[in-house]
């Protein structure tokens, strides 16, 4: 390489770690002389790997994708669960773990010190390389092209870098679904880390959980397992929980394939429909079983108790294929939302994206059974017809609006309420410093569907004349709008792998052009 080449990586999560790990891992595969090379990683805590998902916290937080999923490597599935292999008996009993197995469901902390492990081992690697990989524990609040067509990244405390391939990991936007209850003693916006909800909560005090979803079972089960006692009140639109992960996986075959997905779009003259989609994964199941139970599928009960108990039943004696062959849609998500036609993704996000979060969104048998034994004490109770959380007058309590059963508008006053309705992806209401500066001078634009406009094929940022900035790639949370599914590490391992590969061919590219 006879050029100075500097990768900035902005963000110090699991997604940006993959994305580094894959690029050593590709670059040392590669021919390219890599003396000059510097890769900049900007973390403002100090901490790489964790980010708010898989922060040192209560082993209660559960990954909810079986362990054979999570590796930060898109070619080695099976990456993490060897890693677990290879701690000591002592280390696996600390996280509760009495043998290794793929398809079970491990603490999301643990996790996290996987992928602090093995950044330490990716910038071992990298030195072996030749390669300098430099830690800076600053957030970036500014992005600017330069005249050289390099990239100017301003920080926090005034300082500047300049790079010429940047890779943005920034990491989920808080929740802005509820700003006005920020200033209130006794409001949580997150539920992260639970450990705190702990410390500050009174065991005996009342509580309500804005939100059914995930991160409300993770707030319910820590408060559990912390031994409080007082009543625990979730409160959403729907009024439903997720569905529960069989404990019976069913082993996909008729998989959806890249291929298959791009020759069914040249079939449907270059895009798709919902119901294209439907019947594609309606053969699927059948494929496992001759009839789709499609009230299975919804989810049965006519409240979240009834449902809870039907889903624990049925998760306890049956494959439940359906489940399998959403999980399995992973490897070709983004290409089925890129080509779903735009009328159709409005569909979606308007009519279907609810029911699709709380059904595709699936958590693990193990805190079900401990959700059902508070409903069964009465002490959890989930509301549906949620309006509103109006915060006493200068006292410590909220009154929580919902509408019953009857259509009739019922109140709950609580002691504390959890925010517990999932990270923002609505960058135009971010307070997020670099994110408002990048929709400020127009080098980036929101997506309609979350996150920013990015070209599909290469991850760059799509400015607001629509031009291609390729020199700036995203990942994770703030590619939602491109990609879809970016919640989930598989798919966000694929997407890093793929980016790596990208960028590594463009500079030897550039390398190779220098020479000549």
């Amino acid at each position: 390489m006879n050029k100075n080449h500097h990768l900035a990586i902005v963000g110090g999560g699991s997604v940006a770690v993959s994305f580094l790990a894959q690029f050593i891992a590709r670059l040392q595969n590669t021919e390219m002389g890599t003396s000059r090379l510097r890769i900049t990683l900007f973390e403002p805590t100090g901490i790489i790997g964790q980010g708010t998902a898989y922060q040192a916290d209560l082993n209660t937080n559960l990954l909810n994708v079986p362990a054979n999923n999570m590796s930060l490597y898109d070619e080695n599935r099976g990456h993490f669960v060897n890693w677990i292999s290879s701690l000591s008996e002592k280390e696996l009993q600390g996280y509760g773990i009495e043998r290794v197995d793929g398809n079970e469901f491990y603490p999301r902390p643990l996790f996290g010190r996987y992928v602090g492990d093995q950044f330490n081992r990716v910038v071992r690697q990298a030195n072996a390389l030749g390669v300098e990989v430099e830690v800076v524990h600053e957030s970036i609040i500014a992005i600017e092209k330069q005249p050289n067509k390099n990239i100017l990244l301003r920080d926090g405390s005034g300082h500047r870098y300049e790079a010429d391939r940047i890779v943005l990991c920034n990491g989920n936007l808080s929740s802005d679904k509820f700003d006005a209850l920020l200033p209130h003693t006794g409001f949580f916006n997150s539920p992260y880390p639970v450990n705190g909800l702990l410390e500050t909560i009174p065991r005996d005090a009342a509580i309500g959980i804005l939100g059914s979803n995930l991160s409300a079972i993770d707030a319910i089960v820590a408060l559990m397992a912390g031994g409080h006692t007082g009543p625990i009140h979730c409160f959403s639109r729907q009024g439903k929980l997720p569905s529960v992960r069989s404990t019976r996986p069913t082993a996909v075959g008729n998989k959806m394939t890249r291929g298959a997905v791009l020759e069914l779009v040249a079939q449907q003259g270059g895009h798709l429909k919902i119901n294209h989609i439907f019947e594609r994964l309606r053969e699927m199941i059948q494929y496992h079983s001759s009839t789709v139970d499609f009230q299975d599928v919804r989810g049965q009960g006519e409240n979240a108790k009834e449902q809870l108990d039907c889903e624990i039943l049925a998760s306890l004696s049956q494959e439940r294929p359906w489940q399998s062959v959403l999980a399995s849609t992973n490897e070709v998500i983004d290409l089925l939302w890129y080509y779903l036609a735009p009328p159709e993704k409005r569909e979606f996000q308007d009519k279907w994206l609810s029911q699709w979060m709380s059904r595709r969104s699936m958590f693990p048998m193990k805190n079900a059974l401990k959700i059902q034994s508070m409903m069964v004490k009465d002490q959890l109770h989930v509301h549906a017809g949620f309006q509103s959380c109006r915060p006493g007058a200068g006292k410590q309590y909220f009154d929580m609006d919902y509408r019953d059963k009857l259509d009739v508008i019922q109140s709950l006053r609580c002691d504390f309420v959890i925010n517990a309705t999932g990270f923002s992806q609505n960058v135009e209401k971010s307070t997020d410093p670099l994110v408002v500066n990048l929709l400020k001078s127009g080098l980036a634009t929101p997506s309609e569907y979350g996150g920013l406009k990015l070209d599909f094929p290469t991850g760059g940022l799509l400015s607001s004349d629509g031009k291609l900035t390729e020199e700036i790639t995203v990942l994770g949370s703030l590619a939602r709008g491109t990609y879809f599914w970016t919640i989930s590490m598989d798919v966000n391992a694929r997407l890093a792998n793929q980016q790596a590969r990208q960028i590594i061919a463009k500079l030897a590219f550039q390398s190779e052009s220098v020479k000549a």
